[in-house]
């Protein structure tokens, strides 16, 4: 009898020990990924896409998977090698910063390209998944989404009502494509960081700046700018990349990995691509009351715009060619996805 009691109580023991070492084992699991963000705290990227995130992987795993802003890691040109290194788990990157290493994403960035930041960001990424994916241009990275901000305009503190007005301004136009419409449109480009341009603008080393009108908020570029000239037709955009670090992907539980593939794709780049037009709805609204104003291309500014362009996209194609894309055919795909 006493056997027995010592048996059961011997089993209760481990059961128990067994019942704390499954406690500490799925408190072990729980996982926080680090989002290396660099463009300010009024920034869509911050005050939506990471809170959307961290909202979407903590309900798919439980709680047991969230997020944590991180801010200043390190500068945005350096974003890439951040997240491939190690340095942060997540960050949205610029391909634009990162000259001669990104190709096919430049053809989302072509100027005459219709849409906004949601239909654009869709298109690019069905786009990358059918033709570009293959090049594997990102190394050391899972690529989550591909999206783009908003229309591209012209922002400056003196009135421009034509193109012919921009000539020989210094203006930033930010890398990528952007960079081939400035210089066809004859302005002097400036190139830096987006969160360089407000010192920028302020010290009278530029004079204006090819931005979306979320910036005029997000950057408080309507304190130095009060005109946004917009060519309907579209005028450029910029690429941009959600990548999070090869090996955290790859050391995730099975559960986990499942949450974040079940969100990565198509989806998540017309959410983000949503997050966006709504920004750009906020900097225009917040700017009108300072009396900022956007002032339409005219027709004839618009194919003025488009005469001077003309070139740059054989030259795109071209580039994305070079990495053994089937360049007219991702591009005649990526057109029928706009329409």
């Amino acid at each position: 009898m006493n056997t027995s009691k010592s048996f059961i109580a011997s089993a209760a023991v481990v059961a128990a020990l067994a019942a704390s070492a499954l406690a500490g084992s799925a408190q072990a699991a729980d996982q926080t990924l680090t989002f290396s963000h660099w463009a300010g705290p009024k920034h869509a990227m911050a005050t939506k896409v990471y809170p959307w995130l961290n909202d979407q992987l903590s309900e798919c795993s439980g709680g047991s998977l969230t997020v944590k802003l991180e801010n200043g890691l390190a500068p945005p040109p350096a974003q890439y090698d951040t997240v491939r290194d190690g340095v942060a788990d997540l960050g949205w990157i610029v391909h634009g910063y990162t000259k001669g290493k990104f190709l096919t994403t430049k053809m989302i960035e072509l100027p005459g390209l219709p849409g906004n930041a949601e239909q654009m960001s869709v298109a690019f990424q069905m786009t990358h998944e059918k033709f570009f994916a293959d090049a594997k241009e990102a190394k050391g990275v899972e690529v989550l989404s591909h999206f783009v901000h908003g229309p591209g305009v012209v922002n400056t503190a003196k009135e421009i009502t034509s193109y012919k007005d921009m000539e020989g301004m210094k203006i930033r136009v930010g890398g990528g494509v952007a960079n081939d419409v400035g210089k066809a449109l004859g302005v002097a480009g400036v190139n830096m960081p987006a969160p360089a341009v407000y010192e920028a603008i302020s010290s009278g080393v530029a004079d204006g700046v090819f931005f979306p009108l979320e910036t005029l908020y997000s950057f408080k570029i309507n304190e130095l700018t009060k005109y946004s000239f917009k060519n309907p037709d579209g005028m450029y955009t910029t690429s941009f990349a959600l990548v999070l670090n090869a090996d955290t992907y790859s050391d995730l539980s099975d559960d986990h990995r499942a949450c974040v593939d079940g969100i990565r794709g198509v989806e998540m780049s017309r959410q983000i691509g949503k997050f966006w037009d709504e920004a750009d709805a906020v900097g225009a609204e917040e700017s009108a009351k300072t009396g900022s104003v956007v002032i339409l291309a005219s027709d004839e500014e618009r194919a003025y715009f488009k005469e001077k362009t003309s070139g740059i996209e054989a030259a795109v194609l071209e580039e994305v060619a070079s990495r053994g894309v089937d360049a007219k055919a991702a591009l005649e795909f990526m057109k029928a996805q706009l329409q």
